[in-house]
């Protein structure tokens, strides 16, 4: 198809010469340089330059001499076509090809679009306004700057919940800080009045014994003038010494009471655990959680009642080293009850300095490819590469260990069974921490809240500080019945926003919810577990291990079911504890005096 386009020249004529037409305004005839396509005017070099930087103007296309028209005389186009291609500019605009949905000029036509349906715009264009696509294109516009403004509302109100967060935060954080410098300058004036008081009563009881040495030594000078005196009279000699004789026993006597008296108080200042622990952490005073909070739910400072309330919460089926993670029923996770696995090569477990067969009764993961192990028998604490499938390093701890939780600042707790707990540290090299007794075998242990939640061998479950002082406990019913008889695990999960405990009972063959407060709400059973051990969560499910009935149970939260995921016939037997990672496909499992852990891959 070839469709001839027109020039924006004219043809030879009387006004064939071009000039400066802005130039021609102030009665000045200069040759024009160049020619706009948009204001159709010539311009001489100077005005042409100043055309180019005007804002108005800057984006019009200018014609070089060459290419601009030859002749000032009126030429527009009784069409109205005044649109330059962008590929030939000397070109107008005069067809829309249909094929490519382009604008093209004459020479576009000819030179790019021969088999191509082209249009007339001049034809296509008459009643174009009144066409959808014009009405569809002004109320895309239309709503293009409705939504425009309501996205700069949007930023605007950004903007105001930007500051008012930052203001409210800073305020809690100072707040809390004044707090947290009020309790220890507290602190500080109470030890130094206790060190004053013991001052103060340490004088007085010397300042008391000053006069009566003193007399002492008076009455004692006395008797011995007397007796000097007497040295040459000896009769009178012998008169004084069975007085002084007497005398002398009294002065003994009234020496040995300020002897007995003379007694102070040793002390000297002790640095406090807790706040050694918190100088060490990265999370003292607190951290900065990402909350999902909508705009209008941000109180200002005046309105906010600058508490924080955030309960951290362990024992999910990663048990991850992190800020301690939250374990919320409902959240999304895989459903283990769908999950199929098939035995792999396990891990060496036993090093050359065990003496015993090993009893791995725990397993927690790291940060990284790390897994932590509690290998009961050998009073070790054992670290397994999960990416080499290999065992890394391992620390002697002063104990038999059996159950792990992550504490805040890269650390654990560990319970030795009748030995207390033991604090480790786990950001690089297994290190030994803190440690303190408590009254009985422990066994399960979760970290909540500055809180340490321990579960005992024969029946018993507290809440200790971190100090290992009983802050409250349970063992009997109102009746004087146990309510455990061997509870040798726990786990912590939340659910709709409350803090939950659960315990598994190998003797009762139940698993037993409670709140924080120790008060049980309710307790589960099933025919298919037997000895249970192991009690971990993964989002709305505990898996939990059953050393007797050898298999690994999943009880649904949700609906109180149990469904076996894997049992003896696939391997497992006097099964300890589970670990299970869903993202990685695998299902470790650790056996009763097994030197290896076991490895179960998922079945895709």
């Amino acid at each position: 198809m070839e469709v001839p386009g027109k020039k924006l020249q004219a043809g030879p004529s009387t006004a064939d010469t071009t000039y400066c037409q802005p130039c021609e305004q102030d009665d000045e005839i200069l040759p024009a340089e160049a020619y706009c396509t948009v204001c159709k005017e010539f311009f001489c070099s100077k005005c042409a330059s100043l055309h180019r930087k005007l804002k108005i103007s800057r984006s019009h296309n200018l014609l070089d001499k060459s290419n601009m028209p030859t002749s000032i005389s009126v030429h527009e186009d009784k069409h109205g076509y005044t649109e330059p291609c962008k590929t030939h500019p000397e070109e107008s605009i005069k067809y829309f090809c249909s094929t490519h949905q382009t604008l093209i000029c004459g020479h576009c036509a000819v030179q790019n679009h021969r088999s191509c349906h082209a249009d007339v715009i001049s034809d296509i264009s008459k009643a174009f306004k009144d066409e959808q696509e014009y009405g569809d294109v002004i109320k895309t516009i239309a709503r293009l700057f409705e939504d425009i403004d309501l996205c700069a509302s949007d930023v605007k109100k950004n903007v105001d919940v930007v500051a008012k967060l930052g203001e409210n935060e800073v305020y809690k954080l100072r707040r809390y800080r004044e707090e947290v410098n009020k309790y220890f300058e507290e602190r500080e004036q109470a030890l130094l009045k206790l060190i004053e008081k013991m001052k103060i009563m340490d004088d007085e009881l010397l300042g008391s014994l000053k006069p009566k040495y003193t007399n002492l030594k008076s009455k004692l000078e006395e008797i011995n003038v007397k007796l000097e005196g007497q040295k040459n009279n000896m009769i009178q000699l012998f008169i004084e010494t069975k007085k002084a004789t007497k005398l002398l026993g009294g002065l003994q006597n009234d020496l040995a009471d300020i002897k007995k008296d003379n007694v102070i108080h040793h002390y000297e200042f002790r640095k406090d655990p807790a706040t050694e622990r918190l100088i060490a952490s990265d999370t003292g005073l607190g951290t900065l959680e990402h909350i999902a909070t909508e705009p209008h739910k941000i109180a200002s400072a005046s309105e906010s009642d600058h508490s924080i309330k955030g309960p951290t919460v362990q024992g999910d089926g990663t048990r991850e080293t992190k800020e301690i993670s939250k374990l919320t029923v409902g959240q999304a996770t895989v459903d283990l009850t769908i999950l199929r696995f098939t035995s792999a090569m396990g891990i060496p477990m036993k090093s050359q300095t065990d003496n015993k067969d090993c009893y791995l009764s725990s397993m927690l993961k790291l940060t990284g490819s790390r897994l932590l192990i509690a290998d009961f028998c050998n009073n070790k604490v054992k670290v397994v590469d999960m990416q080499t499938n290999s065992l890394v390093s391992q620390i002697s701890v002063p104990g038999q260990p059996w159950d792990i939780c992550h504490l805040p600042g890269d650390r654990v707790a560990v319970t030795m069974s009748n030995k207390g707990v033991q604090f480790l540290a786990t950001g690089g090299q297994l290190a030994i921490g803190d440690h303190f007794e408590v009254g009985g075998d422990c066994r399960g242990i979760a970290y909540h809240e500055e809180r340490l939640i321990v579960s005992f061998y024969y029946g018993k479950v507290a809440v200790l500080n971190m100090n290992g002082h009983v802050i409250r406990q349970i063992e009997r019913d109102g009746n004087g019945k146990k309510l455990f008889q061997c509870p040798l695990y726990l786990t912590l999960v939340c659910e709709d926003s409350t803090d939950f405990i659960y315990i598994s009972d190998q003797g009762r063959n139940t698993i037993t919810k409670l709140d924080m407060n120790l008060n049980i709400i309710k307790t589960f059973q099933d025919p298919a577990l037997k000895g249970p051990r192991s009690i971990t969560a993964l989002g709305n499910q505990l898996l939990i291990t059953g050393c007797i009935s050898n298999n690994i149970m999943i009880l649904d939260l949700s609906t109180g079911q149990m469904t076996q995921l894997i049992g003896m016939k696939k391997g497992i037997g006097n099964a300890l504890f589970a670990y299970c990672s869903p993202q990685q496909g695998k299902l470790l499992v650790t056996d009763a005096y097994n030197n290896s852990l076991k490895v179960f891959n998922k079945i895709a």
